[in-house]
């Protein structure tokens, strides 16, 4: 050691190879880093030592290193705990780096006041010193010892940001960042890893699972403090813009409803009043108009629903319906754009009482965006097979509950071969586009309490079948 004392500015480092001859160390404070050799029985005193002198690094030289005294060695305010005897590159690098920089006033940045926190950590001292670090920032700070339970709540309260540790009881948190990504408040929230295991496997699984940072054990609470304040302003200008963007998209597509609808009752009114001055050729320019205005009218339709669930604001009114009577109705307002393609809407219902208590205009909106999704994927001059049936019919194992579910499915001959994706609101199909309508009917069946779910049957046409309590 004495050797590495020769190689370095030891006017500026003490090293001690046991804590009691630090009494005799004079100017202690003038110095920049101190190393104590240890074997842990005396962390106590090296806790205080750390708390009298919180300007010096302090380092920890152990032929014994294990998680549990990292994990002790951290929450003393140890800065670093190395083996012994020490490499002397790991000495020259700390006098290399240069004198730190001023470290930003986090309690002066708006965008931080008031964001929520998740904390997961089996080990007190440790969230007892994360809690600490992050205290300038103002956060909301939610602090769990127990997985299971910040399992649960990751469901019922949206974060910005989780800390987690890796290896915990009962769920790790590689574990307990699946069960984040697959939560519906919180499945883009940023998470981070703080752990001991440094390990490459361990890395890479981390950042596989999508963290944006993997902190090792002991870590330096300034350098850590400042990864979580960029985090975080990272996300809050992503937010912002994204935020900006969608409120224009919004205005712009409420301000188009109006001028729509009345192009719609405008070619409504013509078709109606004019149809026998018309000519043919008249006629279908005037029905291929009066198509695309309604399939615009969709399309906005499903914009300004998209906001409604991402705001938790989707609200069904139900009463009582025939899901009959409105299924033939949207196919006859959707005959233009089948005819388009020669497309041959078929209907059969099987059920005796189509009846049921649903939200008029959400169904109706489900059934157009079904209808028209099989005439955009469909081929044309091809079948759209649409069939109503209550439970019991499609499996008589469930007669007894015949009279409380209607099932509807619509197959046809599709460009559409990913079944599992399309009722997500980012789906794209290879060239045919990006649409909200699956996503948002899924919303909206699921709202009434009912599934959907889409399959590719043996004779290779997409099925989309939904189910409505009645």
């Amino acid at each position: 050691m004495q050797e590495i004392l020769n190689k370095v500015e030891n006017e500026k480092m003490v090293f001690v190879e046991d804590f009691g001859k630090l009494a005799s160390v004079t100017n202690l404070s003038d110095k920049k880093l101190c190393i104590i050799k240890t074997n842990f029985k005396d962390i106590n005193r090296i806790k205080k030592f750390c708390k009298n002198y919180p300007e010096l690094e302090v380092w920890l030289a152990s032929e014994e290193i294990s998680r549990k005294n990292i994990l002790a060695a951290n929450a003393c305010g140890v800065r670093n705990v190395v083996a012994y005897p020490i490499e002397t590159q790991l000495i020259h690098e700390f006098f290399r780096k240069k004198d730190a920089p001023v470290h930003p006033e986090f309690h002066s940045e708006n965008f931080l006041r008031g964001l929520k926190i998740m904390i997961v950590d089996d080990n007190k001292q440790n969230v007892d010193l994360l809690v600490e670090t992050l205290s300038p920032m103002e956060l909301q700070i939610s602090a769990f010892l127990k997985p299971k339970e910040a399992a649960e709540t990751v469901n019922l309260k949206k974060f910005d940001l989780f800390l987690l540790d890796v290896m915990m009881p009962e769920i790790s948190g590689f574990d307990l960042a699946n069960i984040i990504k697959s939560s519906a408040l919180n499945e883009n929230t940023p998470i981070m890893f703080i752990s001991a295991l440094s390990d490459p496997e361990n890395k890479i699984r981390g950042f596989n699972l999508g963290s944006h940072a993997y902190i090792e054990k002991p870590f330096n609470i300034n350098v850590v403090r400042s990864q979580i304040f960029n985090m975080l302003k990272t996300k809050s200008l992503r937010d912002a813009l994204y935020d900006k963007k969608e409120t224009f998209m919004a205005m712009v597509t409420h301000d188009l409803k109006s001028p729509v609808n009345a192009e719609i009752c405008a070619l409504e009114i013509l078709l109606a009043n004019q149809k026998s001055s018309l000519d043919n050729f008249q006629t279908e320019i005037i029905t291929d108009m009066l198509s695309a205005a309604k399939y615009m009218k969709t399309l906005l339709d499903n914009v300004l629903n998209k906001y409604k669930i991402e705001n938790g604001n989707l609200s069904i009114n139900p009463a009582r319906h025939s899901l009959e009577k409105l299924i033939t109705e949207c196919i006859d307002e959707v005959k233009y754009l089948f005819g388009n393609k020669n497309q041959s809407p078929v209907f059969s219902c099987s059920a005796r009482n189509s009846e049921a208590y649903f939200d008029y205009i959400e169904i109706k909106r489900v059934l157009h965006n079904l209808l028209i999704n099989a005439n955009e994927h469909g081929y044309r001059d091809s079948r759209v097979e649409l069939e109503l049936s209550a439970a019991a019919e499609v499996n008589p194992a469930q007669r007894a509950n015949a009279a409380d579910v209607l099932i509807l499915s619509i197959q046809n001959h599709s460009h559409m071969t990913n079944p599992d994706a399309i009722f997500d609101q980012n789906f794209r199909e290879k060239s045919l586009g990006m649409g909200l309508g699956l996503f948002i009917a899924k919303k909206i069946i699921e709202a009434h309490k009912g599934t959907i779910r889409a399959e590719i049957t043996p004779d290779s046409c997409m099925k989309i079948t939904f189910t409505l309590p009645k």
